[in-house]
């Protein structure tokens, strides 16, 4: 069963926040590519939509809670809990942690089985039918006003909500550090955090895309300066902001380009559009400059066909390659393509030239702004590349400039770390004590300086 419906503001103002997110162009479109992907997620979709007089669609919904609710668990045993769910998420915690060598880590797990079901529905059983009736009301209005992703969300919402409070509880952190800003477990796990008075960092893993929640952090390590920006646009209310270095990735543009023996890189976001991917590569398959096209897959890759449609080409040209690290996949590349996706700009650092595609993926037209910002060239059509014109876009005196807007590639690595060692020391000195309340098993703190209160 999940969390109960509550008047608690914050909690609240994290569900209108989910809302908002789920309702941009990026989410929708990310939906829509999983649906034609997933046979069986479209059935259930069409089941829910069709469920309009049983309570099918409901019920449904509250087996996704205690799902959620179940599959939240914590191992370790350091002061400060960690919530990273996805390889990209979990690579910028492992970053966070080499700033902070000798810190212990809780980390939360997120893996359900049908024993942490039965446990948590133990957990659950006293208020269970209670609980279960005010959930029910609450996905029916939500259902009916936004529909029945926007509900499933909610109720995800709230029972990772529900158990984030019971482990706070048990595991009495002094930092909360999340690198998901926008679903449903990153916000749970900071409005539970403020709730209880415990300070929350966040780490970015790329640069951001709005609509973003509208959430408060004490500590905010962010990819560059246009990143931070996107935060306080959106209302985010930051305490202290260190940017990350990229001095240890920078290296001088490599251009102009070969006459021959050329390397592409084609970079997926995790919902490729199939067709312009192939389009894209059939027209690089023509262009006699470029003797190899290695395609490399998002870390959370949805396109379930990607395997068999790159065997179906030249494979003595066309290779699919993922390496552990990025720069082991950039340092090969003359020129990088890519859609809406960071590594366009981690191109740029390495010191490869990248060209952004219209289309490449689900998404709106130049999500980040590279384009129009004059950070990324745009490569329009598929005819052949003009390589003369992405070189000359890259040598303008004003390149230089609009890069260190999205990434600081002059400061020093350890200079940025011992920035980040001393505002994380200094908000897990003054993190507020704990008391627990036996009435109900709500934890209670002393709310932080500078924590949301709405």
């Amino acid at each position: 069963m999940a969390v109960p419906p509550t008047s608690h503001t914050p909690l609240l103002a994290g569900v209108r926040a989910l809302l908002t997110c789920d309702g941009g162009e990026v989410v929708k479109g990310i939906l829509e590519f999983v649906l034609s992907q997933r046979r069986w997620v479209r059935l259930l979709r069409r089941a829910l939509r069709g469920a309009e007089t049983t309570s099918f669609a409901i019920v449904v919904m509250l087996l996704n809670a205690v799902r959620c609710y179940a599959g939240l668990s914590t191992a370790g045993d350091g002061d400060a809990i960690v919530a990273a769910r996805r390889p990209n998420e979990r690579r910028a915690v492992a970053e966070l942690g080499r700033m902070l060598p000798g810190r212990r880590w809780t980390e939360v797990v997120f893996r359900w089985r049908l024993v942490t079901v039965a446990a948590a529905l133990a957990r659950l059983a006293p208020t269970i039918v209670r609980d279960g009736r005010r959930t029910a009301r609450l996905a029916r209005r939500v259902r009916r006003r936004y529909g029945v992703f926007a509900a499933l969300r909610v109720l995800e919402l709230l029972a990772y909500y529900r158990r984030y409070l019971e482990l706070f509880a048990s595991r009495h952190p002094r930092l909360a550090v999340m690198s998901s800003h926008s679903n449903p477990h990153g916000i749970a796990l900071n409005l539970v955090a403020h709730r209880v008075g415990v300070p929350v960092a966040l780490i970015t893993h790329g640069m951001p895309v709005s609509p973003i929640a509208r959430l408060d952090y004490d500590a905010a390590i962010v990819e560059c300066e246009a990143s931070r920006l996107v935060y306080a646009n959106a209302g985010c209310r930051m305490g202290t902001v260190v940017i990350k270095s990229r001095t240890r990735d920078h290296a001088p543009m490599r251009t102009p380009f070969r006459t021959h023996g050329l390397t592409v890189g084609l970079f997926l976001s995790k919902d490729p559009a199939e067709g312009q991917v192939m389009s894209c590569l059939r027209a690089l398959l023509g262009d006699r400059r470029i003797a190899k096209i290695l395609v490399r897959p998002h870390p959370v890759n949805l396109w379930r066909g990607l395997g068999r449609r790159i065997g179906s080409l030249d494979a003595s040209r066309v290779q699919l390659r993922s390496s552990a690290l990025l720069a082991d996949d950039l340092a090969p590349c003359d020129l990088v393509v890519a859609g809406n996706s960071t590594v366009l700009l981690d191109s740029l650092v390495a010191g490869r030239p990248a060209g952004y595609v219209r289309g490449f993926d689900h998404g709106p037209y130049d999500v980040q702004s590279f384009v129009r910002d004059g950070l990324v060239y745009e490569l329009t059509g598929f005819r052949p590349i003009d390589y003369d014109a992405v070189a000359g876009f890259y040598a303008r005196p004003e390149w230089p400039r609009i890069l260190r807007q999205y990434a600081d590639v002059d400061r020093d690595e350890q200079a940025v770390a011992s920035e980040v060692r001393a505002a994380i020391n200094l908000l897990t000195v003054a993190a507020p004590g704990w008391h627990h309340s036996s009435e109900r098993g709500v934890v209670h703190g002393r709310p932080v300086a500078g924590a949301s209160t709405r």
